[in-house]
């Protein structure tokens, strides 16, 4: 399935000024990058949104940083900064596949990186590309230093260079865990950049992932990091699905950083690394920014990604997508969306209020004759719930939901959109709101999400060249 996050710019709910982020320390922020909208972004290099090149349909699209093409490289950040006082969550899905075969299987990889906010755009510089991903240090031109105001970088490296030391990247993983030098199919983690060139973004840990028995050209073959069938098409959700979080905590006097990660045909996420930070040798700046950065070489991927998350942890939160980023006008058809809950609490809650509503573009509940839910499930995660799952009345859904601490849980809602429903050129949306009286949720910015589905008009028409959405 694919799980569509829609809104058209970065959006910080609740927190309505600058001036209560900084004092309060909440925020979120979402980008599902699947539109034309550039609106808070830098990109550059290769880098394009699909939707406004036209390989996507608008409100399809992904964020490529490369395409599957020798020795391209791209980066994009967020301009928006944000505070880390409470810790940062970041979220996001990726896509790694090619369309082409080469020799490499693939390669070299991308990085999500965070780096001071105070770094000016006119001041902002990449690291080296190939295998240091846009964030390390690198050797070509000689003496190329890391990721201006690098704080850390995390690459999800396919070909295996980003955790050795060549091309003058300090630190290397240890010898044990690589296989001919390299660590294909692994996360790595790397350090902030220093003024000394000899000790930026220095290696600090990383996690092998899959099957490592063979050589290093078998264990590169294997759908870890990026997806090895050549195919002509982007593969569906079930077949290739990635989404990737990287948690920021401090539960005492220093920094934990936590990578987990899901694949196609999970509902829990799976975790790939926790590692610890000094606060007195890694001190974290007080704003920091979220980018991403790729290389190719003789092997290469169309490596994209999309719908962002930004927020803060160690509360309760709320996540909205939907299979299908429109429905035709002229067809009654059956729309899904999934409402991940999610308890990053310490504690485990039994009583989490759920309201869910289907609403029209004025924020009027939908009536039965333009949309009706027709079923609500949840998965095993749940240690309760009292949703009603049948014989709805209206098109809004209401009850309590239980979950274990530091877990999350996905809401399933089908519905039937009828026939010239809503009307052409319009939209509809599901609202879901989330809150509990077992805790003091000091984050409320990210307690709501809103899934928007457009309505089209998708005749065929006349031209057999063009897809029969796009009328």
């Amino acid at each position: 399935m694919k799980f569509q996050h829609y809104c058209s710019k970065f959006i910080i709910p609740v927190c309505a000024s600058l001036a209560f982020i900084s004092a309060s320390a909440q925020f979120t922020i979402t980008n599902p990058l699947t539109t034309k909208d550039f609106t808070g972004i830098k990109i550059g290099d290769n880098a394009s949104l699909t939707a406004a090149t036209g390989a996507d349909p608008n409100g399809a699209g992904w964020l490529r940083l490369t395409e599957a093409k020798a020795n391209q490289k791209g980066y994009m950040y967020v301009l928006q900064g944000f505070p880390t006082t409470l810790g940062v969550i970041a979220d996001f899905e990726y896509k790694d596949w090619r369309n082409v075969a080469d020799s490499y299987n693939g390669a070299d990889g991308f990085c999500v990186y965070l780096f001071d906010a105070s770094v000016s755009d006119a001041n902002f510089k990449l690291g080296g590309y190939g295998g240091s991903l846009g964030y390390a240090t690198y050797s070509n031109p000689a003496g190329t230093t890391g990721l201006s105001g690098g704080y850390l970088g995390i690459g999800l490296d396919a070909y295996g260079n980003y955790a050795n030391n060549g091309e003058n990247r300090h630190g290397s993983a240890p010898a044990g865990m690589l296989t001919s030098g390299m660590l294909p199919n692994a996360f790595v983690l790397r350090g902030p950049t220093s003024s000394t060139y000899t000790s930026s973004n220095i290696y600090l840990t990383s996690a092998a992932l899959g099957d490592r028995t063979g050589t290093v050209n078998d264990i590169r073959t294997r759908n870890e990091i990026d997806y090895n069938t050549v195919t002509a098409t982007r593969p569906a959700d079930n077949i290739f699905y990635r989404r990737v979080q990287v948690m920021i905590t401090k539960p005492g006097t220093d920094y934990v950083v936590t990578v987990k990660w899901r694949k196609e045909n999970q509902s829990d996420f799976t975790q790939v690394f926790t590692y610890t930070l000094s606060s007195a040798v890694y001190p974290i700046p007080a704003n920091l920014k979220l980018g991403f950065s790729a290389s190719t070489g003789g092997g290469f991927n169309f490596q994209e990604i999309r719908n962002i998350i930004l927020t803060t942890p160690g509360n309760l939160r709320v996540d909205s997508r939907s299979d299908s980023y429109f429905t035709c006008n002229e067809n009654s058809r059956p729309v899904t969306f999934k409402v991940e809950v999610s308890n990053d609490t310490n504690a485990a809650l039994n009583s989490i209020n759920f309201n869910g509503k289907i609403l029209d573009q004025n924020n009027n509940l939908v009536d039965f004759s333009k949309f009706k839910i027709t079923g609500v499930s949840y998965n095993s995660s749940f240690t309760n719930s009292n949703l009603q799952s049948s014989n709805f009345t209206s098109n809004e859904i209401n009850g309590v939901v239980g979950l274990n601490a530091k877990s999350s849980g996905i809401i399933t809602v089908t519905g039937q959109y009828y026939k010239k429903g809503i009307g052409t050129n319009h939209s509809f949306k599901m609202v879901s709101n989330i809150s509990s009286g077992q805790i003091t949720d000091t984050d409320l910015t990210n307690n709501t999400a809103s899934t928007v589905v457009e309505v089209r008009k998708c005749s065929v028409i006349s031209n057999p060249m063009m897809p029969s959405y796009s009328k």
